[in-house]
């Protein structure tokens, strides 16, 4: 019986032990396909993100028509209005720095010789 109740309780902690373990970091794809896909990324679009926000509202049941009195939703033009200067400000002023330690960036000059970073290195992007 105190064998039951010990494994019991070694049960529960185990349980609740895995129940708070950080879940396992996501895997980067490889440079090449991270290029690739980039080609098909259509970019910001606030109309876009706009209609889905507004596509959520109303499965949740928020209403997105027009007022019973006939004037128009004042929630839906400031949905609106607020996706659209958020997506041109980081369109506008948005940028992507990365960096990388020493040792992780290899580069190949003609004739087989290889250069591998020896410091810490950045690189800047834009968002489109």
């Amino acid at each position: 019986m105190a064998t039951q109740i010990s494994t019991t309780i070694k049960t529960i902690i185990d349980v609740l032990k895995n129940a708070f373990k950080n879940p396992q970091p996501p895997i980067t794809p490889p440079a090449p396909l991270i290029v690739i896909g980039a080609e098909f990324k259509s970019g910001l679009s606030a109309t876009e993100i706009a209609g889905k926000i507004i596509d959520r509202k109303k499965r949740y049941g928020i209403p997105t028509t027009p007022l019973p009195s006939g004037a128009p939703n004042l929630d839906l033009i400031m949905e609106t209005i607020r996706v659209e200067t958020i997506v041109e400000y980081l369109l506008k002023d948005g940028s992507i720095v990365v960096a990388f330690p020493p040792g992780t960036v290899e580069i190949g000059i003609p004739g087989g010789a290889r250069v591998v970073n020896t410091n810490f290195g950045s690189m800047k992007g834009y968002i489109r």
